[in-house]
């Protein structure tokens, strides 16, 4: 008898085993919402150096439409920002290390970011395209950067890491730590060329008129979105639902005119 009993028994203190340690776990998880509100700050991961997108003003302040944007979600929530400034590769990890509570920083979403931290649904879609300076007839097209003699750079950490090599894959591939570097080595003339979504292109040649120029052709289909630390369902709905309200509301087609000097492209546009 004593051996059926024990064996009824088993599993079944197994399984309330199991179940009184679901509050425990459950208990473990983060609410970030709540840590944003006593805190009363959104921490918010940003590049700079990217305009329209973000940058940093002399003052050391930020400004742009992604910074319109952090300040209107925290407004909604009811707090302060504070500015994170992170590079191209910081965007995931200051999320997973805790400093960040939300990176808007031009980030697509994609399957391998994806398996470390979150994303809501995209605020903007964008393609890649390659831009080199206006002078260089040389570069008239993605074939004449497809040798080994040509240097394309980009920021670390960034999507074309695999985009470029797709494009292109017998260019050779220099890395810098953002956007600023990679300007800076394609004006001294340490690179040949450039890669870069359409949008963020265009307010670089909005910044310099005549400067540079874009190659014929679009590589990609990027959904830009919010990324948020993994784990936390009611922060990731929370601000998921505030993104399809600013698409919906007209507030980002007025961001973005604002900023970008057009229309908004439609989100589900194809390319």
């Amino acid at each position: 008898m004593y051996s059926y009993v024990r064996k009824l028994l088993g599993p079944l203190t197994m399984a309330v085993a199991m179940i009184a340690a679901v509050p425990a776990a459950m208990s473990q998880e983060r609410d970030i919402l709540k840590e944003v509100v006593d805190r009363g700050t959104v921490r918010i991961a940003i590049q700079g150096g990217q305009p329209p997108y973000s940058v940093i003003k002399p003052d050391g302040t930020p400004e742009g439409y992604e910074i319109d944007m952090g300040n209107m979600i925290a407004e909604e929530l009811g707090v302060d920002v504070e500015w994170v400034i992170i590079d191209a590769a910081g965007r995931v990890t200051a999320l997973q290390t805790g400093k960040a509570d939300i990176t808007i920083a031009n980030f697509t979403a994609n399957f391998v970011r994806s398996k470390v931290i979150s994303f809501t649904d995209p605020y903007m879609v964008v393609g890649m395209v390659f831009f080199t300076l206006a002078d260089r007839d040389d570069i008239q097209s993605v074939d004449d950067l497809n040798t080994a003699d040509m240097k394309v750079g980009f920021g670390r950490g960034s999507t074309q890491e695999t985009l470029v090599p797709a494009a292109a894959p017998e260019t050779t591939i220099v890395r810098f730590a953002g956007m600023a570097d990679t300007m800076e080595a394609l004006d001294s003339g340490r690179i040949d060329a450039s890669a870069l979504d359409n949008i963020g292109t265009s307010g670089i040649l909005a910044e310099s008129p005549g400067k540079y120029k874009v190659l014929e052709g679009r590589f990609s289909r990027e959904d830009i979105s919010l990324g948020l630390p993994k784990g936390d369902f009611e922060w990731w709905r929370l601000l998921n639902i505030w993104i399809r309200d600013f698409n919906l509301s007209g507030k980002n087609d007025a961001l973005y005119a604002k900023w970008f000097k057009s229309d908004r492209p439609k989100i589900f546009a194809a390319w």
